[in-house]
């Protein structure tokens, strides 16, 4: 049988139009284990989509809007 194919490195333009909508309906981290499932069904790394959101994270720090450590699921539809 053929192998998975390897996730795409870096984050599409589509992926990163999804993550900001999902950023902005809702400004917190979600778990890494549904960042990880996330991450495969799109197939991107998931690497890059916990760099993604850690950067979020932290830049809402620094404009002195700390978020929320709760973290949820995210949907993979």
């Amino acid at each position: 049988s053929p192998s998975p194919k390897a996730p795409v490195p870096c984050l599409t333009l589509a992926v990163r139009e999804e993550l900001w909508a999902i950023w902005k309906s809702d400004p917190r981290v979600p778990t890494v284990a549904s960042r990880h499932a996330w991450a495969v069904s799109r197939n991107v790394s998931p690497l890059r989509v916990y760099q993604w959101f850690s950067a979020r994270k932290s830049q809402a720090k620094k404009l002195g809007r700390p978020i929320s450590n709760d973290s949820y699921e995210l949907s993979l539809e």
